[in-house]
């Protein structure tokens, strides 16, 4: 049986000793239980962002950011909105990551301001520079990925599919190729993949 502690695919980051001491449920025994607990809470959080998104919000701060991981995670882990304070093999010293979102959401006000992309490059730039940040201890992904479908439908553009076309080993293969793609300066996989 796979213990709750360990990633379960190629992508995932695994949780510093101290992070697993946040989790708040006492029945989660394996990955299973994990990821269940993880999606409902999910489908709670992006409710709350809906709504947010119809009450006119602004989604590019670093503010909602942090509520929207509170919002997607918190009935599962106690540091949920909180940014990490430990390394990882992928993100930023963590010291840095204030800063780093601040800056990041200053450029999306720029990039509107000045139409310096088109809306789906806005978004996908947006998503892999969360994901390079690596703001939090664990929902990275999927809190950047929230964030890009947020940030269209706040300008009323259709969110992402993120592969939805695919088969999910297929997708996710493709996610990750196109991440990794980005993080060389090659943007284009990733656009194409935010609407397959």
């Amino acid at each position: 049986m796979r213990s709750w502690m360990d990633p379960e695919e190629d992508g995932q980051t695994p949780l510093d000793p101290d992070e697993t001491q946040g989790l708040k449920l006492a029945f989660v025994a394996t990955r299973a239980d994990l990821n269940s607990a993880e999606a409902t809470n999910i489908i709670a959080g992006m409710q709350w962002a809906e709504a947010q998104i119809r009450s006119g919000a602004e989604v590019a701060s670093e503010a909602f950011l942090r509520a929207l991981h509170a919002r997607l995670f918190g009935q599962v882990w106690a540091w949920a909105g909180k940014y990490r304070t430990t390394e990882r093999n992928i993100g930023i010293d963590p010291a840095r990551i204030a800063v780093a979102v601040r800056q990041l959401f200053d450029e999306v006000a720029g990039w509107q301001e000045y139409g310096s992309y088109p809306l789906d490059e806005q978004a996908a730039r947006l998503h892999h520079r969360l994901t390079l940040i690596h703001p939090f201890p664990n929902g990275n992904g999927r809190t950047s990925r929230a964030m890009a479908d947020l940030f269209l439908r706040a300008r009323g553009a259709p969110a992402p599919t993120w592969g939805g076309s695919l088969p999910a080993a297929d997708a996710r293969a493709r996610y990750l190729a196109a991440v990794r793609a980005a993080d060389g300066h090659d943007l284009a996989p990733l656009l194409d993949f935010i609407r397959l």
